[in-house]
């Protein structure tokens, strides 16, 4: 499920559409602060999203987003990929990740002819010791 936010929560300004688990999204429902909401609600263009996972939206016309994220610096690993069944036509796939300090761009593989959900995750950088 997918949560409609009214107010600002976690980074993610009031009016994004966000997956939580499904505990913290009841409870925002209950409290009022988000409604149920469907995925294609989703903001499109630049984000700012100073968490470890989320969606964000290519707009038609445009082949990239930039999430603004105080986590990521150019060393950063951050995985992405087209989060819908029926994707545009055009855009078919992410093509590469650019990371920069506080933000990385998603870019798609051509111009979108309509709206195009990404999933993003930061993968955490893990230190193996005594191998």
């Amino acid at each position: 499920m997918s949560v409609l936010l009214n107010r600002s929560y976690m980074g993610y300004p009031a009016g994004s559409t966000v997956e939580l688990g499904a505990n913290a999204e009841a409870a925002l429902i209950a409290q009022g602060l988000a409604q149920t909401a469907l995925e294609t609600a989703t903001t499109t263009g630049a984000i700012t999203a100073n968490v470890q996972q989320g969606k964000a939206a290519i707009a038609a016309g445009a082949s990239s987003v930039v999430i603004t994220n105080s986590m990521v610096d150019v060393n950063t690993k951050v995985w992405a990929v087209v989060a819908q069944a029926t994707a545009d036509t055009t855009l078919l796939r992410v093509e590469r990740i650019a990371t920069a300090a506080g933000s990385f761009t998603i870019f798609g593989t051509a111009n979108a002819t309509a709206t195009t959900l990404i999933d993003w995750a930061i993968i955490p950088n893990i230190e193996v010791v005594g191998s």
